[in-house]
């Protein structure tokens, strides 16, 4: 078994696991998204109505649909599809009517969820670390430990055309000590399955993309995946000897790198 993977199933076996995680994936309390007086009106009307196209164009434009449906985001990308389609429409409307009016209102409301703010809560500890985040100019120079400023896009940028590294998607963070990189992904895995799981294959599979002699990959995940249970993501992780670990360990693991 990889040393850091099993240094984080012990640390996810201690009490205040997730009492440390809380300080670098921080769970903000996120207001909620009011819609104006107008607009309400007008939902309201379309509601009561039975207006199906009309509400249907009102709740697109808001930045929360009520519920969720696979075929909403097309209907936002071109919402000209919404006349085009009566049988969908009727779909989707029968299902905001079974709402009721004041429980599609609070829907239409709610506050942004929280774990899509998680990759931006470990962007934001990363500089707690006490290394400089530096430009890419910077960075390149530096002979300490640094991290790279940037965004997903950007720092897959440099991994590529500077370190040699082929990546299909952005990348969460980029950290140099000396000669040597480290690049990463960050990820907190909230429930079994589903989109979830697929992060894991994602960050293993990034983990195992080619790379230069002084370029080290590693995948930062924290949640349930320490927990072991049958037929969950342990034992992949046991089995597949790479550096996926806790990021209350990337300290530690800098510092040995």
């Amino acid at each position: 078994m990889n040393t850091w993977t099993k240094k984080s199933i012990e640390l996810a076996r201690k009490p205040g696991y997730l009492d440390a995680l809380g300080a670098i994936y921080v769970m903000n309390i996120n207001p909620s998204r009011p819609l104006t007086e107008e607009v309400e009106k007008k939902i309201r009307e379309a509601f009561h109505n039975r207006k199906n196209k009309e509400l249907v164009h009102l709740l697109i434009q808001n930045e929360v649909f009520p519920v969720k449906d696979s075929y909403v985001g097309f209907l936002r990308l071109n919402p000209a599809a919404i006349d085009q389609n009566p049988i969908t429409i009727n779909r989707i409307s029968e299902r905001l009517y079974s709402l009721g009016i004041e429980a599609l209102l609070k829907e239409a409301t709610r506050p942004k969820e929280t774990n899509r703010q998680l990759g931006h809560s470990f962007k934001k500890w990363l500089p707690q670390l006490g290394y400089p985040v530096l430009n890419v100019e910077e960075f390149a120079n530096t002979r300490g430990v640094a991290i790279l400023a940037g965004g997903d896009a950007q720092l897959a940028k440099y991994a590529r055309e500077k370190l040699g590294c082929e990546l299909s998607k952005g990348i969460d963070f980029v950290l140099k000590k000396g000669k040597n990189h480290i690049i990463g992904e960050a990820k907190f895995l909230t429930t079994p399955g589903g989109e979830q799981d697929r992060g894991f294959d994602d960050a293993s599979n990034f983990i195992k993309g080619k790379l230069r002699p002084n370029v080290k990959r590693i995948a930062v995940l924290d949640g349930y995946i320490w927990v072991e249970r049958t037929g969950g993501l342990h034992n992949k992780i046991v089995m597949n000897n790479l550096d996926i670990f806790s990021a209350l360990l990337l300290p530690e693991y800098i510092k040995k790198f």
